[in-house]
C-alpha cells in the first residue's frame, strides 16, 4: 500500500455510534481478527484474548454494562458485532512492568485494536472504541475469568443511513497541528517547521 492510501484510510476512521441492521459477513470477521492476529507485542507474548459478541440480545445487555447510573453506551444496541478487548498478562513481563513505568500489555491492546477499526474502515465497516463500561459487569455477563483483564469494548458494523465512509472523515479539521504537538530534539523543543501541506492537514 503506498502511504497516500495509508493516510486516506486513516483519514477516513471514524467513531460510528450508529449502525445499519445488516449483519457482518463471517470472512469480514475473519479478517478483522486476522488484523488483531498479526499486530506486534511486547516481547512477541501476543496477549489479546478476544470475545466476539453477535448476539442482538447479548449486545443489548452489554450496552447496560456501564458505570452505576449511566446509560451512555445504549446507542450500542445497534451495533452488529461487539469485539471485547482483553488481554492476558504475562506473569513476568507484565506484571512487573512497573519496574519500567509502562504497562506493556495496554500498549499491545492499543495496537491490536486500532489494527481493528483500520481493518474495518478497509472493510467498509463502521468502528468505535468504548472505554467507558464497568469491568465487573462485563465480565460476569461474558464469564470472562479473573485472570484476563477487560481492556476495552469495539462496536463494528456497517454505518446507518447518512454516515459515509468512502471519504475523509472531516476530523483532521479539528486536530491540533503538528507544530504543537511535536518537537525536536526535546520536549517543547525546536518546532519542526512542518507545512499544512506536507503534514497532509486540509
Amino acid at each position: 500500500m503506498q502511504s497516500e492510501a495509508l493516510l486516506d484510510l486513516i483519514k477516513r476512521r471514524r467513531s460510528v455510534r450508529r449502525y445499519d441492521s445488516r449483519p457482518v459477513e463471517n470472512e469480514k470477521i475473519l479478517l478483522l481478527l486476522e488484523a488483531i492476529r498479526l499486530a506486534p507485542s511486547s516481547c512477541n507474548i501476543q496477549p489479546w484474548r478476544v470475545v466476539v459478541v453477535d448476539d442482538g440480545e447479548m449486545i443489548r445487555r452489554l450496552s447496560y454494562c456501564a458505570p452505576i447510573g449511566t446509560r451512555v453506551n445504549r446507542w450500542m444496541e445497534t451495533a452488529p458485532l461487539v469485539f471485547v478487548l482483553c488481554a492476558d498478562p504475562h506473569a513476568v513481563l507484565h506484571r512487573a512492568a512497573g519496574w519500567v513505568g509502562s504497562d506493556c500489555h495496554d500498549l499491545d491492546i492499543g495496537i491490536a485494536g486500532e489494527h481493528l477499526c483500520l481493518m474495518a474502515t478497509a472493510l467498509g465497516l463502521g468502528s468505535c472504541w468504548i472505554g467507558w463500561f464497568s469491568q465487573r459487569d462485563v465480565r460476569k455477563l461474558l464469564a470472562v475469568p479473573r485472570n484476563i483483564e477487560i481492556k476495552a469494548l469495539v462496536s463494528v458494523g456497517y454505518p446507518a443511513a447518512g454516515i459515509e465512509l468512502d471519504k475523509p472523515s472531516g476530523s483532521e479539521n479539528h486536530r491540533r497541528s503538528v507544530n504543537e504537538l511535536a518537537w525536536r530534539g526535546r520536549f517543547q523543543g525546536a518546532a519542526l517547521a512542518v507545512s499544512q501541506e506536507s503534514a497532509g492537514e486540509q
